[in-house]
Formats: structure tokens, C-alpha cells, sequence
């Protein structure tokens, strides 16, 4: 029985056996039927079927945002606009720093990772503060600061706490 392969790459392209999936929407019932297993291996699920997919980043990819503001201009939250053409709010303490600089968050309750693709990080570069004396760099959302940590970073700081 041939194996059959799925995966994703770092720009959010499904490919089937090295081809890539054109189809609108086949593309968009893949990507809504993403599971994470309890070894969380990365599948998606139709019906009884699940196939292992391969994702060469982070399985979803940010394409571009929505800012909203309250009437005093402040920024109060951030609306993602993902590959699959879903919205969700951005949840600011998921943000972190990737290798070469790539900012990524978790998606889908917090259970996949997002990557930021240039645009929505260049749309974001406006809203990001930098605090000298502290040489750290932060966004300000709804009157909360949420630092901009590398992964590994961010993964001390949520142990020390």
C-alpha cells in the first residue's frame, strides 16, 4: 500500500505527494479539519480517515491583520486574517520570535502555530514599542504590555512563573 503524504510549507501551500493542491477548496477543507494528536502529531481528519501531514513551518500562516482601535486611538486588539481565510483574535501573550526573526503566535484555542508573513509583520512594525533601559521590545494592547520574547525566552520566563 503506497503512503500517502501531506504537508504544508513555511507559506502555508498544502502539497499531496510533492504537488501542490490548487483546489480553493479542497485547500480550505484541509486546513479547517487540522488536528493535533495526543502525541500531537500534526493530521487532518475526514470522517473516520486521518492522514499525517507534514508541516515544514508552522502549519498556519498569518496573512494579514486588523487593527482595532478605541475612540482614543489607542490599539484595544488585533483580528489575524490566516491562510485559510479565517479570522480569530490575536492572543498577544502566544507571540514569540523565531529563528531568522519570524514572529509566530498560537491559533485555533491555542492549538497551532501561526506564522507572521512579511505584510502582517510590517503592518504590525508600527504598533511595536521599545523600551531602552530595559532593551526589550513590547507591544501595547488594551493598556497591557506584551513582550516580544524569542522561543526560548519565552519559554523560561512562562517556567519562572
Amino acid at each position: 500500500m503506497k503512503e500517502i503524504k501531506l504537508s504544508i510549507d513555511k507559506e502555508g501551500r498544502w502539497f499531496f505527494q510533492g504537488e501542490e493542491i490548487t483546489h480553493r477548496r479542497t485547500y480550505l477543507l484541509f486546513n479547517k479539519n487540522l488536528i493535533r494528536d495526543e502525541n500531537g502529531k500534526i493530521k487532518v481528519r475526514l470522517g473516520q480517515e486521518e492522514c499525517l501531514v507534514e508541516p515544514e513551518d508552522a502549519p498556519f500562516v498569518v496573512k494579514s491583520l486588523n487593527f482595532n482601535l478605541g475612540a482614543d486611538g489607542r490599539l484595544k486588539s488585533i483580528t489575524l486574517i490566516l491562510n485559510d481565510e479565517s479570522r480569530e483574535e490575536l492572543i498577544p501573550e502566544t507571540l514569540f520570535i523565531g529563528q531568522e526573526n519570524v514572529l509566530y503566535c498560537l491559533v485555533r484555542q491555542r492549538t497551532f502555530t501561526a506564522r507572521f508573513s512579511r505584510n502582517p509583520y510590517q503592518l504590525l512594525f508600527p504598533y511595536i514599542q521599545h523600551a531602552e533601559e530595559e532593551n526589550r521590545f513590547f507591544l501595547l494592547i488594551n493598556g497591557q504590555e506584551y513582550d516580544l520574547l524569542k522561543w526560548e525566552e519565552k519559554r523560561e520566563s512562562a517556567a519562572a512563573n
